[in-house]
């Protein structure tokens, strides 16, 4: 029950739904003795008629179907008041747990999702959600109910014939130990199954939100002949665990049938030798065989904890996963001039294969500074590292000579604006993408935004204009479009620093024209770390830092570098050349000329 109760500690408002069950589940557990007492009252009122040692009374039978009738009614509202809470207490539990995971997720470092698949990691709290939540409403709705019934029986039982409590009390040890039997097997199959599961969701997932590339390359029988191949292996996991489980059943069957056989030959024997009257024996088989069902059911239950437990595990793991790190007396980035430096910056992504390397370079307030390098070099690194997505193994960055380990994320990205090459967007509308880096922006700040943006002419023209949906990625507008529509949420962040993994090398002409003086508007006034990939860019950079083996390997203006013979100048003399070696020779720098 520990994973159950890890997951429970999650959730609040469980208590108060617990005690209103257990309550019901009592008065419940308490009536379940009403029928079966009703029937041996009857039974040997009516053996006492027919044998002439009593006289029919309307009074009486009116009593016993008074009783019946009442406690009927008290079961149905127990019942229902019981179950309504079980499934309050399920849907809170489903939201509480939903919340506190994306909550969890939100807070987690960027190296966490570098090593996740999208698909498990969405997976994980619906697999979850839905076995706890299955489990409580069983719980809440059976269980409770079923073990008080039980404790009762066993008491009765012990007053009207303890041979008979002995054997009933045997049937539980041997059930729970036929069931526990099958646990780990049937533990160890959900694990595989939940494995192939995430694998092809996951798959699923990646090629609907790329559905064009998959068409674009024909690829549509491949990706289902994957997809299915993954099912297919839960088809037969599921096989094997379903063999395994009902064969288990079946033997708890061939139990349950031998000590319930048991049990009626000593009611019979007992009633024959007149150590039971005929109106104890009903009580006794009416009893018995009201909670026959319940127990039967009681493998249902430890299949209902199996899944909880098994699908639970994963979620778990994730919540142990440590939250971006940083010190709890972390201090407000206050940019009172924006200069940063990398002080011997080193960094590795895992097994301590280091990317960057005694990485030292300055940003003077204003400045425009230009990454150059083989693709692969570190130069998105760097940038990730500016924004604290990723720690330093050592070294330091100082953003106007405050040390970012020692200031927290949130005040920091305030602070940065962020342009990728790939821009991202969210479905909803156009007025939505831009306001997201300021929630509180009005109508007329948006707008503003979007016309230093070169966008505003477009979003006129779209038929509900900056209320339009953009759909999934904003895959309704073009590349220019959506770069536009980045550069404008990020002027009306309005930070200080700006990082822009430039946006236009895969644009037409007549958007790059565009989006470049978008660009040079957002720019203004900003301290500015490029991703180049023109050499265009790189040449109106003040300063730039070339990478080679993720180590500085030069440091300067253009004109400065031009002639030194290092990266940027071997670049400008690949951008002379005309042969085709040599046009190649830009991309592996991820230069576009």
């Amino acid at each position: 029950m520990n994973e159950i109760r890890k997951l429970l500690g999650y959730a609040k408002h469980v208590k108060m739904h617990m005690a209103v069950i257990t309550i019901t589940s009592i008065i419940l557990g308490l009536l379940s003795l009403t029928t079966p007492y009703v029937l041996k009252l009857a039974t040997d009122w009516v053996v006492d008629i027919a044998s002439g040692k009593a006289e029919f009374s309307w009074s009486g039978l009116l009593g016993l179907i008074t009783i019946q009738l009442v406690a009927t009614g008290l079961v149905v509202i127990a019942t229902d008041v019981g179950g309504w809470h079980g499934d309050s207490l399920s849907v809170k539990v489903r939201h509480q747990l939903s919340n506190i995971y994306f909550s969890h997720l939100l807070s987690l470092p960027q190296q966490y999702y570098d090593n996740e698949i999208t698909g498990k990691i969405v997976n994980r709290l619906g697999r979850a959600i839905t076995g706890v939540s299955g489990f409580l409403q069983f719980f809440a709705n059976n269980l409770l109910q079923m073990l008080l019934s039980v404790v009762v029986a066993i008491i009765v039982l012990l007053i009207y014939s303890w041979p008979l409590a002995i054997l009933f009390v045997l049937f539980i040890p041997a059930n729970l130990l036929l069931t526990a039997r099958s646990s780990g097997k049937w533990q160890a199959y959900e694990k595989q199954i939940n494995e192939h599961f995430d694998i092809a969701s996951g798959r699923f997932t990646e090629v609907v939100s790329q559905m064009r590339l998959v068409k674009s390359f024909g690829s549509q029988k491949n990706e289902l002949n994957k997809f299915n191949f993954h099912l297919k292996k839960m088809i037969g996991l599921t096989n094997k665990q379903s063999s395994h489980w009902h064969s288990m059943n079946a033997i708890r069957g061939v139990v349950f049938g031998i000590l319930f056989a048991g049990i009626y030959m000593v009611v019979f024997y007992q009633t024959a030798n007149k150590m039971l009257s005929v109106g104890d024996m009903v009580l006794l088989v009416a009893l018995i065989q009201q909670l026959a069902l319940p127990l039967r059911n009681l493998s249902y239950f430890v299949d209902s904890y199996q899944k909880a437990v098994a699908n639970s595990k994963d979620f778990l793991k994730a919540m142990k996963e440590l939250p971006e790190s940083h010190d709890e007396d972390a201090l407000d980035l206050v940019v009172k001039n924006s200069d940063i430096e990398f002080d011997n910056v080193s960094f590795a992504y895992k097994n301590n294969e280091k990317v960057l390397h005694d990485v030292a370079f300055k940003i003077r307030e204003g400045q425009k500074v230009a990454l150059v390098g083989e693709s692969g070099g570190g130069k998105t690194t760097i940038t990730n590292l500016l924004m604290g997505l990723y720690r330093p193994l050592h070294g330091k960055i100082t953003i106007g000579e405050q040390d970012l380990a020692r200031v927290n994320f949130t005040s920091l990205r305030r602070n940065i604006s962020t342009v990728f090459q790939d821009p991202a967007m969210f479905s909803g509308t156009v007025r939505e993408n831009i306001a997201y880096s300021n929630l509180e922006a009005g109508d007329e700040e948006i707008e503003e935004a979007a016309k230093a943006a070169n966008a505003h002419d477009f979003i006129s023209k779209l038929s509900n204009g900056y209320n339009t949906e953009i759909g999934e990625r904003g895959i309704k507008l073009s590349g220019g479009q959506k770069q536009r529509i980045a550069i404008a949420r990020a002027l009306l962040k309005d930070a200080p620093i700006l990082v822009l993994d430039e946006a236009t090398s895969s644009l037409d002409s007549r958007s790059e024209v565009l989006v470049q003086d978008a660009l040079e508007h957002l720019m203004k006034g900003r301290t500015v770390l490029i991703i180049a990939h023109r050499l265009s860019t790189i040449a109106h950079a003040d300063v730039i830092v070339t990478l080679k083996d993720g180590r500085v390997d030069e440091v300067g203006s253009p004109s400065e570098l031009a002639s030194t013979g290092g990266i940027y100048a071997q670049l400008l003399k690949i951008q002379a050349g005309v042969i085709e070696p040599s046009k190649n020779s830009l991309a592996k720098f991820d230069i576009a000329e």
